[in-house]
């Protein structure tokens, strides 16, 4: 299905499934609906949020559009990727005290890197694609979750004790993620 927000055209999918609470998701440029079985005024809730769908997915677009400028790199093979991170993690973890139990790589439908609790790190595969200042900034990422584990504020606070502009990092990211995310 379709709707029309302001001057862009938004397509949904509604679902309903045994929640409590309505919910709202953006997938693949779709805004999904989550419903609790019942409940069938999907119209009213789009209209709730209409602002947050608008915002959500005109910078979607805009990423989409700036992605068109940025280059893939084709030539780093998988060996070098993982020798890289590794690397990386030893040299930034060591820097920063906080060391890393285990380095796994694997490809991630929805995120860069990931944390456990029992200090390993897990990173997409894709990120082999990326400059090396990017591949750097997301194991910096995640060795910073070693000590606290949201991104709460305190979280942006030691991320920026390094990267002081990390944002400009997360917007690049996002921007990438257009390039890489339905290769192998």
């Amino acid at each position: 299905m379709k709707i029309k927000i302001q001057d862009i055209e938004v397509k949904y999918r509604v679902f309903h499934r045994k929640v409590k609470y309505a919910r709202l998701e953006i997938k693949n440029d779709e805004l999904i609906l989550i419903l609790p079985i019942g409940v069938d005024d999907h119209h009213k809730l789009i209209k709730k949020h209409e602002k947050w769908v608008y915002q959500k997915i005109t910078r979607i677009n805009r990423l989409k559009k700036e992605s068109e400028n940025r280059k893939l790199d084709l030539t780093r093979s998988k060996q070098e990727f993982r020798e890289l991170v590794k690397l990386l993690v030893d040299e930034i973890s060591g820097t920063m005290g906080y060391p890393v139990n285990r380095v796994s790589f694997r490809q991630m439908k929805t995120r860069w890197g990931s944390c456990s609790s029992s200090g390993n790190v897990n990173f997409n595969t894709r990120l082999r694609y990326l400059p090396e200042s990017l591949i750097r900034y997301v194991v910096h990422h995640e060795v910073c979750h070693l000590q606290i584990r949201k991104h709460n504020k305190q979280y942006w606070n030691l991320v920026s004790l390094t990267y002081p502009y990390y944002q400009k990092y997360e917007n690049e990211l996002a921007i990438y993620w257009f390039l890489v995310k339905d290769l192998n």
